[in-house]
């Protein structure tokens, strides 16, 4: 069955060429509403995202550290949500090349197996700084397949839901832990599969 691909503008071209892509899918989304009138997200929503990626590059252009954090995590979340789009398309076209043009991606080749889920995680580290309250440093290893890394935490022995955090990159500090608490941190990789394992859960207090 035909499916959707990404490699329109592609990630690897770099933020440019994949605004240049999503912009591209918002005029044909609204070009062709009759088409994607349950579009899962909107097309609201995506301007939304898109909008907050072009204003955290421009907040960013001068390199400070805390916008390009801001721009880095602007960008892994509309990746994200290009990518559910994508399943929504994929599942809308039920194998027409034609609605899946109409919606601004790419169909594959016929016959051509979809990509392998991501792997778990062979690592995750989790650094606490005695001196820094409530912070701490969460770290993975890279995987070159990667749309983006969902870092999640959770209290310990918590029946509460994890909070999850999108990072474009396999480092991620979080601020405002409660002091004296000891949580549970486990991370997955996104890819294009939706199918996602997390890593093995790491424990610790958090200072």
């Amino acid at each position: 069955m035909t499916k959707v691909t990404l490699k329109t503008g592609g990630t690897s071209n770099g933020e440019a060429q994949f605004v240049k892509f999503v912009e591209n899918i918002i005029v044909k989304l609204a070009e062709n509403a009759d088409l994607f009138t349950d579009a899962d997200p909107s097309i609201a929503d995506l301007e939304q995202a898109l909008a907050k990626v072009k204003q955290t590059q421009a907040d960013a252009a001068y390199r400070d550290k805390r916008f390009v954090v801001l721009k880095n995590q602007a960008f892994a979340a509309l990746k994200k949500m290009v990518y559910h789009l994508s399943l929504y398309v994929e599942r809308k076209a039920n194998g027409d090349a034609a609605v899946i043009l109409a919606a601004g991606f790419n169909p594959s080749a016929k016959g051509i197996i979809g990509p392998k889920p991501a792997p778990q995680p062979k690592f995750l580290s989790v650094e606490v700084n005695a001196r820094i309250p409530g912070v701490t440093t969460l770290k993975t290893a890279y995987w070159k397949g990667n749309l983006a890394y969902q870092f999640e935490y959770r209290k310990k022995d918590s029946d509460a839901d994890w909070t999850r955090l999108i990072s474009s990159k396999s480092k991620l500090t979080i601020t405002g832990l409660e002091s004296v608490q000891k949580y549970e941190f486990r991370v997955a990789y996104i890819g294009r599969n939706p199918q996602i394992t997390y890593s093995d859960v790491v424990s610790t207090y958090v200072f």
